[in-house]
């Protein structure tokens, strides 16, 4: 489709959604199941050359066919504007192949047949297969209220420029069926669309984006194609586009993350939970057949998985540090007490178990899915409030952006979220109600439980020191006795020895699991939902007025913020502490 520059941010759809009128003949919706989708938005010429359209079709066909050979858990959802030419035939692929399609409009529908007369037939019958929930029309920004007519070829120029912007942002991967040749304005048409993709384009004004947060520039799929009315030989040459040499592994890194958390065989096993986990968002979410279910599911799937490695891992933990304990009681008893071969014996096997359970862990990687679900939880829980109040806001935008490229498959999850129609009716009030004092809750019994934890490892490590100490007392002070009762003397050696090492291996363990750390960002988050939960307090008393509404959307942006800064610190917190064999 043509588009002009895109602007610097993407205009807010909430404030004027409207449904595209249509028939009722069209596809089910799919039930939401939890997966998040590769998203493929689509540019490219409205006017092809009819007699190569058969090989346009079977090489986007073959396209599709590769993502999903080399992704098969992971779900397909195409953005099309539905303009004229390649547009539309992507469309037609997408819905024959039963692929979620979006549709954003750039006018309202009646306005939008206006620039193809000819099609406006083939139009309505693609229209009319897609959910309604699937479709929506973009806001004119200043448009009168009531108007459903754009005559200014600037304001018309600037609907598609805008929906192209949408398409490129919100895409993991940019279809573009094009010749690759800028047409008259080199600002507008799919050049444009393809130059903010590949993080080249300079068209509109500066963004807002921080100075040095990474660009979220991503591939081109490029199917060179010519234009209607041109005598250039069709080739079948197709290839893919990077912002940079190395994007290409980064992305299928990437993309491979997001398939595995898609087909993450513990899924069956919380199946069972996640209605609860989705419950605990929203109560009655799961009766919602829109994009607030579909948001749910998938952070109830994210948070679920999370909290089952989490168990897995912290077991482990616990089990690598008492067999690293057994370890140094059979050594000191071998040393002190008992030297015999079954000792050392034991003292081997202890060590295959530990190893095997190293290896088994490390293989799973479960510390590694604990951490990227649970970032991926907050995420999407943050995004799910956001979208809930009506903020348009994508939480992608606002995690991890400077931390490192293999948590990058985060924020790109979280981006296709975004790749969706706005929610049809903003509950700021619901949202927080529902976030804020649950959450304020929540923090504070964490903050609660982590404080606890804290004092009794202290509390521990504390006592096996002492019993140290004093069995390095009695060892001085008792010496001619404990000369006399060999017995005792080796007894008496062997704590000297190894409650030192209790000591440390229980300060190993409070600090692989970061409590101190996490009981302070608990109580530190908790005084901030009190904080909020005060100023809401203080909203309520007000009117419902513009003002009002203005203070909680600033509030539920902020805390999402302040949420998801607070949760990539703790992410990175503990990927600095993996689970290791104890080394001394």
């Amino acid at each position: 489709m043509t588009a002009a520059a895109p602007p610097k941010q993407v205009v807010s759809a909430h404030d004027a959604p409207h449904a595209a009128p249509r028939g009722t003949t069209h596809e089910p919706t799919a039930a939401a199941d939890g997966r998040l989708p590769i998203v493929i938005g689509v540019t490219g010429h409205r006017h092809l050359r009819e007699a190569d359209v058969p090989d346009y079709r079977a090489r986007i066909t073959e396209f599709f066919e590769s993502v999903r050979r080399r992704y098969p858990a992971t779900p397909l959802r195409v953005i099309s504007a539905l303009a004229e030419g390649a547009d539309r035939l992507v469309a037609e692929i997408a819905l024959e192949r039963g692929y979620e399609l979006i549709v954003p409009l750039p006018l309202e529908p009646e306005d939008y047949e206006r620039d193809f007369p000819d099609s406006v037939a083939e139009f309505r019958a693609i229209l009319e297969r897609v959910p309604p929930e699937r479709v929506f029309v973009w806001p004119r920004a200043g448009a009168p209220s009531g108007s459903r007519w754009c005559e200014s070829p600037a304001e018309r120029n600037r609907q598609y420029a805008e929906v192209g912007a949408f398409v490129a942002e919100q895409c993991h991967i940019l279809l573009a069926i094009w010749d690759g040749v800028p047409g008259e304005e080199a600002t507008a048409g799919t050049a444009a669309v393809v130059a903010l993709k590949l993080g080249r384009s300079g068209i509109g004004q500066p963004s807002a984006r921080a100075a040095l947060d990474p660009d979220d520039s991503g591939p081109v799929f490029h199917v060179h194609a010519v234009r209607s009315g041109d005598d250039a030989r069709a080739t079948e040459r197709v290839e893919w586009l990077f912002p940079q040499e190395n994007d290409a592994e980064l992305f299928h890194t990437v993309c491979a993350r997001l398939d595995r958390f898609n087909s993450e065989p513990a899924r069956a096993r919380v199946r069972s939970v996640v209605p609860e986990a989705a419950h605990s968002l929203l109560p009655g979410v799961e009766a919602d057949r829109g994009g607030d279910r579909a948001l749910a599911m998938a952070f109830a799937y994210a948070d679920r998985l999370a909290a089952r490695y989490q168990r897995i891992t912290h077991r482990v933990l616990r089990l690598t540090l008492l067999l690293a304990a057994v370890m140094a009681l059979t050594f000191e008893v071998y040393a002190e007490v008992l030297p015999v071969r079954a000792v050392p014996l034991g003292y081997l096997l202890c060590f295959a178990l530990l190893t095997g359970v190293l290896l088994w862990h490390r293989r799973l990687d479960a510390q590694g899915r604990y951490l990227d679900y649970r970032a991926l939880a907050e995420g999407l829980r943050v995004q799910f409030y956001w979208r809930l109040a009506g903020l348009t806001d994508n939480a992608s935008a606002s995690y991890l952006r400077k931390q490192l490229d293999e948590l990058r498959w985060i924020r790109e999850a979280l981006r296709a979220t975004g790749a969706a129609p706005p929610p049809s009716a903003a509950q700021p009030e619901l949202a927080l109600r529902c976030w804020v004092h649950g959450q304020a809750a929540y923090y504070a019994a964490r903050a609660r439980l982590h404080e606890r934890r804290m004092i009794r490892i202290e509390r521990w490590s504390r006592v096996f020191l002492a019993i140290g100490l004093l069995a390095a007392f009695s060892l001085v002070a008792l010496w001619g006795l404990l000369e006399r009762l060999a017995t005792w003397h080796h007894w008496v050696v062997l704590l000297m020895g190894f409650a030192p090492i209790a000591a440390a291996l229980w300060e190993a363990y409070g600090e692989r699991i970061g409590a101190r750390t996490q009981a302070n960002q608990y109580a530190r988050f908790a005084a901030i939902f009190r904080r909020a939960e005060q100023f809401i307090g203080r909203l309520e008393l007000e009117p419902p007025t513009a003002s009002r509404r203005e203070g909680e959307l600033a509030t539920l942006r902020e805390l999402g913020r302040e949420a998801l800064i607070e949760n990539a610190d703790w992410v990175l917190l503990l990927r600095d502490r993996p689970i290791a064999l104890p080394k001394g």
